[in-house]
């Protein structure tokens, strides 16, 4: 052997010598329990709980915090269990997808702006009903979603049938024609045709049953969290007032898998399809067919993968729409781990700018109002403190009256709502409206005051 081979063997010896060591220091991909606790640490979960499932069961679990155990509020999920109630129902042959919502429901005509809606424009969100929170999620309500009908008004925005517009109202009605079709409560066909079948008997579909054993969900609150009290809506059981542990989502998926059929969708103009509850997206290659659920202080997420065999369930007790992206991208995350080892890192928390501009408004107003009344004040003539002081007073007012109108129709519900989603940001948006109104009264009484001064003055020469 010449000496160029040897010290050529020599080189290539220690290249591969030096990439075996390297090899085996790397550090291994992380677990999925280390994944959650990590994910948990970032958006400030008190606990989280997650399961990967095939259709014969179980395939990987992990959790954290003390709470990973119990009853999760499922939200939006329970779309999805509505809609597979539906088709049992269809099944039976005591419902179609194009049976008129009217011919089962007379009492819901008010709400429906084209008498021809079909419970399959509800199950696809084609109805051209909007999403209007303040006649949802009604946390006293205890009747059925069949005896409310006639008590709610109709919606403001109604949109033309045909068209993909999410809303939960969709699925109060799809509830409403379960029991009427059924002749029976709501519970007992979800239970008969989805939950015994899946084997998750332990779903709480009782409303004293939910009060008694659901614990407190977690909002953000100024850079932590403040426990919310949930409450449930009897009327809203097929579309989000669902609840249960990891292990009974987890067995729902498990038996959706094998019963995801081939659903008719409606395009979402948004990339996605939706049909029975679920999204259908391409993630990566695989057709995977997904919803998230969200109430003041609980977020779950379910994906079918049908054709890796495996579904991904979530369930964690904090939630707050001020970072419903952040929370969202883990459940994105579960799912692209899954399928291909990947995960990003979780987009920003929107809540220091929001915050930060409406404190930093409200700052600044104060704080030349304090300015104003420490420099003294002007003389003013009568005409122009009156100008000045209507000129505050309509600006001032109009601020005002305009927040209070506006920004719960730009959040899509009342100010009591915004609370429950949003508390820091609530009370930022009224800390705000006290500075308008402060630095309004502030104009007001500096412009009376030289006035006074100035007729002070004259008196005296």
């Amino acid at each position: 052997m010449t000496a160029v081979r040897r010290g050529f063997l020599v080189v290539l010896l220690l290249l591969l010598a030096s990439g075996a060591t390297m090899f085996a220091h790397a550090d291994p991909p992380p677990s999925l329990q280390q994944q959650v606790e990590r994910w948990a640490s970032d958006i400030g979960a008190p606990s989280i709980s997650v399961q990967i499932v095939d259709s014969d069961g179980l395939v990987d679990d992990a959790s954290s915090g003390p709470d990973a155990g119990a009853p999760f509020v499922w939200g939006s999920v329970s779309k999805q269990l509505a809609a597979a109630t539906v088709r049992g129902l269809e099944r039976d042959g005591l419902l179609q997808d194009d049976t008129v919502v009217v011919d089962v429901l007379p009492q819901a005509e008010h709400l429906l702006g084209d008498p021809q809606v079909t419970v399959g424009d509800l199950v696809r969100h084609t109805s051209g009903l909007p999403h209007d929170v303040s006649v949802t999620d009604d946390w006293t309500r205890r009747e059925s979603a069949s005896d409310v009908l006639a008590s709610i008004p109709q919606p403001s925005g109604m949109g033309a049938r045909g068209t993909f517009r999410y809303s939960s109202l969709n699925y109060l009605l799809v509830q409403a024609v379960v029991e009427q079709v059924s002749a029976g409560q709501y519970a007992d066909a979800v239970r008969r045709y989805v939950l015994d079948p899946a084997g998750a008997s332990g779903t709480i579909t009782d409303p004293d049953a939910f009060t008694a054993a659901v614990p407190d969900g977690h909002v953000p609150f100024f850079g932590t969290s403040r426990s919310v009290d949930v409450g449930v809506d009897s009327a809203g059981l097929g579309y989000g007032y669902l609840a249960g542990t990891i292990e009974d989502l987890g067995r729902y998926a498990s038996w959706r898998l094998d019963n995801l059929g081939d659903p008719v969708v409606a395009e979402t103009g948004h990339g996605t399809a939706y049909g029975d509850g679920l999204y259908n997206e391409d993630i990566d290659g695989h057709d995977v067919w997904w919803h998230s659920g969200a109430v003041p202080g609980y977020y779950t997420y379910v994906a079918l993968v049908p054709g890796e065999d495996r579904a991904i369930v979530l369930a964690t007790n904090r939630y707050g729409e001020i970072e419903a992206e952040r929370v969202a991208a883990v459940g994105r995350n579960v799912t692209t781990q899954v399928l291909d080892g990947s995960a990003s890192d979780l987009p920003s928390s929107m809540a220091p700018a929001v915050l930060g501009t409406l404190l930093g408004l409200a700052t600044a107003l104060l704080a030349a109002s304090g300015w104003s009344v420490v420099r003294g004040t002007r003389e003013r003539s009568a005409v122009g403190a009156i100008v000045r002081s209507v000129a505050a007073v309509v600006v001032g007012g109009a601020l005002i009256v305009g927040a209070l109108i506006g920004v719960p129709a730009l959040a899509g519900g009342t100010l009591s709502a915004m609370w429950l989603w949003a508390p820091d940001v609530t009370v930022a948006f009224w800390v705000l409206l006290a500075a308008v109104f402060v630095a309004t009264v502030v104009v007001v009484i500096k412009s009376a005051a030289g006035y006074r001064k100035l007729r002070s003055r004259t008196a005296e020469g």
